[in-house]
């Protein structure tokens, strides 16, 4: 029996067509665009823009334009510790959480994780700027203990700031990155535990061969949104160092920020904004090459 040929309907396409626009205006236009103003020297200041070609980025690669590529350095370290601690703590907490065979007490711990996603992240981070302040938080607890030789201005001391910085968030159990290796572990199967049991496969064992095999799909998604969002991301240095003390905790995304909106230097900043969306776009491709090995 012939088959009938699927008819065109041009209304899906219409209903998605509003979104495709959004899209092309708010994310493609202003990437082509802040390519085309990277080869000017566009300024507030100025009133005309000026075509310069390639200007913006041999500055880029020149002497003067050593801070970019320190604040990449600064930037390398927090992206590392962000990715490793975006995989490694939420899937260890899953993986605790599974072998809580009592349901009660695994859905209240598992609440407890989740709950700290109602609070705003802006409002966390504000928290830790408040502990790190020299004459509350985390000072005041160790004169409470009796440790005053141990209180440090930790966020305006250029050998402590950048790794502040990292440590904010502890103990890095993101509710979301928690949820979802929760799901995964969960949905490899009640049968390969059990058998693994019957088997007399250890916990651990069962963490380790069964669990782990079945979610590298969920960690190549996880690893691949944490390192995006690490690179594009500012909000916690604006929000606490600015980059400072001097520049120990500047980061690209700060820099353009500042170039643009306090220098006016917009040419330059998307200069920096290009090459920064390269480095994104090659670090994901390579790192999604070595991790997914398996898909979700």
């Amino acid at each position: 029996m012939e088959k009938k040929k699927a008819k065109f309907s041009i209304y899906p396409y219409l209903f998605i067509a509003p979104t495709m626009i959004l899209i092309g205006i708010f994310s493609y236009y202003a990437m082509f665009n802040g390519i085309y103003m990277s080869l000017t020297d566009y300024r507030i200041s100025y009133e005309e823009i000026t075509f310069v070609g390639l200007e913006n980025y041999r500055y880029l690669f020149s002497p003067d334009g050593a801070l970019f590529w320190k604040s990449f350095s600064n930037q390398a370290i927090i992206t590392i510790c962000a990715v490793v601690n975006s995989v490694f703590w939420p899937l260890l907490t899953a993986e605790l959480l599974f072998f809580v065979r009592h349901k009660k007490i695994a859905n209240t711990i598992k609440s407890m994780f989740v709950m700290p996603m109602l609070v705003p992240g802006i409002v966390s981070t504000l928290i830790w700027r408040f502990l790190y302040n020299k004459d509350f938080g985390f000072n005041t607890m160790l004169e409470k203990l009796g440790l005053e030789s141990l209180q440090h201005d930790w966020m305006n001391d250029d050998k402590t700031a950048l790794f502040a910085v990292i440590f904010m968030g502890f103990p890095f159990v993101s509710g979301m990155y928690f949820l979802i290796f929760h799901s995964a572990v969960n949905n490899v199967g009640q049968e390969l535990y059990e058998a693994a049991v019957i088997d007399g496969a250890t916990n651990w064992q069962v963490a380790w061969k069964v669990h782990i095999p079945n979610v590298m799909g969920y960690v190549t998604v996880i690893s691949t949104l944490s390192l995006i969002g690490s690179l594009s991301g500012f909000g916690a240095i604006a929000a606490t160092t600015g980059g400072g003390p001097g520049n120990a905790t500047m980061i690209p995304a700060m820099l353009i920020y500042r170039v643009a909106f306090t220098d006016g230097r917009f040419g330059y900043a998307s200069a920096m904004g290009t090459i920064m969306m390269i480095v994104i776009m090659t670090l994901t491709l390579i790192q999604r090459k070595l991790t997914s090995s398996k898909e979700v």
